[in-house]
Order: C-alpha cells, then structure tokens, then sequence
C-alpha cells in the first residue's frame, strides 16, 4: 500500500508542477505527463507502475464506453466494422511476418502484430468530446471504428488469457465474456435509464450508482478469471450516457476521467527506458505502421467505400496511437513472462511517440489534410466525385448550400418557397439519397477539391451559405478567390470577427440565433400575444429545426 500511495503521490505532485509550465505556454499536456512520468520512474518500483497502468487502462476503457453512442455505432456498424477489420487484419498480418522476420518466436509475433494492427481511442476520444453537439461526419465515422477497434482489444485479451497465459486451454472464457456483455447491454436499455429518470438531482447518488455498477463488473470479471479490462469495457457499455436524466453521472465520470489520465500517461513515462537497438527496431517498425500505414488503409478503405476525400483522411488520422488495450496486453504478458523485454519496451516506446504525435495530428487534421491533398495523396488513393453528382449546366443565380446535415433542410425549404435553383455540397454518403430525393442539383465531395466548385457554378452563384461545425472547412469556404457572397457558421464571437475580416459577407452564430427566438416568443408570450400552447409549439418546433 505505502508503494501506491507513494507513487500517486509522485505522479499526481509531478504532473501538477508541469501542467502548471504547459498551460501558461498553451502547450499540449500529453508530452508534460510523458515528462513527469521518466522523473517518476526513478523512484517508483516497476511493480507498482505496473498495477497503476493496468487500472487506469482498465478505467480509460470503461469512460469511452460510458461516451459510445450505441445507436449510432449500429446506424454506421456496416462501414465501420468493415473498416476496423480489415485495417487490422492487412496490418496485423504484415506485424505477425515482420515479428517473425526479426526473429521472434511465435507468440512475440502475435504480440507485435496486435501492437501494429490496433489503434487506440484514448486521445481522440478527448477531441471528439470537445466538438459540442454538431458532429461532422468523420468524427462521428472514428467514434464507431474506435468502438469497433476496442472491441477486437476485448477478443484479443480474452484469446491470449485463454490460450497463452492459461496452463490449459479456457474456451469457456469467451462465452463468460458474451455473457457480461449480453448483461451490460440488459441493463443499458431495459434498467439503467429507468433507473437514473429516478435518481435526477441526485448527483451523489447518481456517482455512486455509476461507480458501483463499475466496480461490480470488474468484479464479477475477476471472479470469472477474466481480465479486468474485460469487466471494465462491459461496464461501460451498461452505463448509459442518457439525456438527460444522467447528466450528473456523466459529469462525475468525467472527473475520473481527469483522475484516471495523468495516471496512464505517467506510468507511461515511467516505463519508458533507454532503448538498445533491438527495441529501436522493433519501435520504429511499430511506429511507422501506426502512424503512416494504418491511416492511409482505413483512408483507402472509406474512399472505396464512397466517402470523400477529407472525411476519409481525417477519419484515418484518428486512428495513429498505439492501442491502449496493446499496452494492456504487453504488460498481462510481462507478468506472465511470455513476452521478451526488448519487445516489451518498444511498445511502451512507441505508445509515448505515437500519444506524443496524435497530439499534434488531432490539432492541425485540417492542415495535414489540406497538404495530403496538395501532394497528390488523396487523388492517389481514389477520390470519387462524378458518381454521386447532378448540376444543371448553365445555372445562374443559384444558392450553394454546404453541409445539408446541420441545417442545410432549412435553407433549402426558403429556397423551394422563394422558387431559387439551390446546389448541395455533402460529404456524408449515409445522406445521399435523401439529398437525391430532395434537391435537384448535389454534389458529394470536398469542399478543398477545386473540381468541387467548378461543378458547382461558383462564379455565377448568388451565395454560398456554409452551415459546417468544422472550422477548416469554413475556412475553405471564407478564403474562396471569389466575388460571389460567402455566409459561414461559427461557433464563437471570436471566428465571427476573424471571418468577417478575412472576406465573409456574413456568419451564422447558432447560439446568439437560438437565443433571439426565444427571446422573441417568451416577449410574445408575456404580452399575451400567444397562448402558452403556443409558445409551447413554437419551443418544440425550434427544437426539431435545430435537431
């Protein structure tokens, strides 16, 4: 106990000193955490960082299940278990032949082939939380291949505890483990909502409730001689992240989320140690399929699946950090004594690189998009436009709507009443035939793509009207060599200024809309201009608008 308490100690008293350096520098504070953790690791027993690691994976994995939005992961479950497979099929094939090329016996080879071939959601689970409640497309593309990433994290433990760690094999662990997560998946739609429309305005309640349902199931996946990670992601699928009754639960995980982090990533830092040239082979191999091969196939794949450029790259850059359920595994294998050292460390070596690298990928996706583009990558891979495209020639006065998914429905419906030719730009192929059934002239594709707008008939249009959340793509739209008038989205005063001076005509701000309406109908109804039924319609009617 004095060896934990100490480490948390250190890890907390460290972090807490850096952080301080990397907030006033505006700096990122993965790097810092890395930084604490190497001065750590020369105090800290091995054995201690071990245990530290494993339960704040263990915990890591049951927050992004609490965060999954499980009907939507069905709605895309086609595309994305696609993708997930086959991007870690191909790579963990090509890691098994390379592990055994350098000449490690079988099992190290599977271990080095799960370290290429699963990508982790841990950093871009912290990004794609931040977007608000407009999601673009490939965020919403990465959360369900992540989900379907960490699932294959689940069977792979489960495999290596049944087959390689057992003295005798335990095919019955999977079906314990099909039987957990039948249990989580009861409790999430037939109890776990019902229960916290009960307890709302319970906040302490509600925290317990969540943090007992965890530690029950990690429990009940050490009783079945499961691994913990096991019971940790089966919890978090049973607990539902359900508005609105859980708001207060979802804001105590997010707190242990805040807990649980600086843990993983400064174990991480203290694991790390100075690499031989073995370990540097295995790293760089580890690395350079992390954060080059596994981006481009699932980029490849989305293109071949129908979506554009951008969507398909950003998707593909989310998925560049080693998983956390390999680290996971690697040290279950220590402990074991089944994986070699060498190996052993790479992978913590790589993991730090890799979390260090997404960082910055996750900041600047757009820019690194824009330049993949600019050098022929995405034109390489096979970018489809003509296919699900139809633009009457010789339109004039037209109005382009970008983005029919966060409020392009609306625009189109004043543009139908006032009889005005109206061109479509979408990136989201789900959306297709529902834009077909509704406008005459689309275009799917990238608003980067300069072919994009040819086809469109910028030059002889009356507006462009973009309604993205993304802020790259509205800059694409502001910095148009164009005459023709530029409307964009933002979502803060701060991009309204910039935009408007960078040559905007105008914005679209949601929330100083939203606000205006319902200032305008709670004036009407204190005037008695309208019933409270009334107000009540109009209330519903702004919601579905805006839905």
């Amino acid at each position: 106990m004095y060896e934990i308490l100490l480490a948390l100690t250190l890890i907390f008293g460290l972090a807490a000193v850096l952080l301080v350096v990397a907030a006033q520098r505006g700096l990122p504070v993965i790097p810092f955490y890395l930084l604490a953790g190497v001065v750590a690791g020369t105090v800290i027993d091995e054995g201690a960082l071990l245990d530290l690691a494993q339960w704040g994976i263990a915990f890591l994995v049951l927050l992004f299940g609490v965060h999954v939005d499980l009907e939507a992961v069905r709605s895309r479950g086609r595309i994305s278990v696609t993708v997930g497979v086959l991007q870690a099929s191909i790579v963990g094939v090509l890691g098994f032949g390379a592990g055994l090329a350098f000449g490690l016996d079988s099992v190290n080879a599977v271990y080095f082939g799960i370290a290429a071939a699963l990508s982790s959601s841990l950093v871009a689970t912290s990004y794609l939380d931040d977007t608000g409640e407009a999601q673009p497309t490939y965020e919403l593309l990465a959360e369900s291949i992540h989900f379907t990433e960490d699932v294959l994290g689940v069977l792979a433990v489960l495999a290596l505890s049944a087959f390689v760690y057992a003295t005798e094999p335990a095919i019955e662990q999977f079906a314990v483990a099909a039987g957990m997560l039948a249990l989580a998946l009861v409790i999430r739609y037939y109890l776990f909502h019902r229960l916290t429309a009960r307890l709302r305005g319970d906040p302490e309640v509600m925290m317990l409730v969540g943090i007992s349902f965890a530690i029950g199931f990690i429990a009940l996946a050490e009783a079945a001689n499961l691994s913990i990670v096991v019971g940790a992601f089966a919890a978090g699928i049973a607990i539902a992240d359900d508005y609105p009754h859980s708001l207060e639960l979802v804001d105590t995980i997010d707190d242990l989320e805040d807990f649980f982090t600086p843990i993983f990533f400064v174990t991480v830092g203290a694991l790390l140690t100075i690499p031989g040239l073995e370990t540097i082979g295995y790293a760089t191999t580890l690395i350079v399929a992390v954060l080059v091969l596994n981006p481009l196939i699932v980029a490849f794949v989305l293109l071949r699946g129908g979506f554009d450029g951008r969507t398909s790259i950003l998707t593909g850059l989310t998925l560049d950090q080693i998983s956390t359920f390999t680290l996971f595994i690697a040290i279950e294998a220590l402990a074991a004594e089944t994986i070699v050292r060498p190996l052993f460390d790479a992978i913590v070596l790589a993991t730090a690189v890799t979390m260090i690298v997404a960082t910055y990928t996750s900041r600047h996706a757009g820019e690194i998009n824009r330049q993949l583009r600019n050098r022929g990558v995405v034109r390489a891979l096979g970018e489809p436009l003509g296919e699900r495209t139809q633009v009457t020639e010789g339109l004039e006065d037209h109005v382009i709507v970008v983005d029919f998914q966060h409020g392009g429905r609306q625009v189109i419906e004043a543009c139908t009443r006032l009889e005005r030719p109206i061109v479509v730009l979408e990136d989201n192929p789900v959306l297709f035939e529902e834009i077909r059934d509704e406008c005459d002239n689309y275009i799917y594709g990238d608003v980067l793509n300069d072919r994009v707008w040819e086809l469109a008939q910028l030059e002889d249009a009356a507006v462009v009207i973009s309604l993205t959340p993304e802020r790259d793509r509205a800059e694409t739209v502001v910095d148009l060599e164009t005459e023709t008038p530029r409307i964009v989205r933002v979502e803060n005063t701060d991009a309204a200024a910039e935009f408007l001076k960078r040559g905007a005509t105008g914005v679209v701000y949601p929330d100083a809309i939203a606000a205006e309406r319902v200032g305008d109908d709670l004036e009407a109804l204190l005037s008695d201009d309208i019933s409270r039924e009334e107000f009540t319609e109009r209330g519903q009617a702004h919601f579905e608008a805006s839905d």
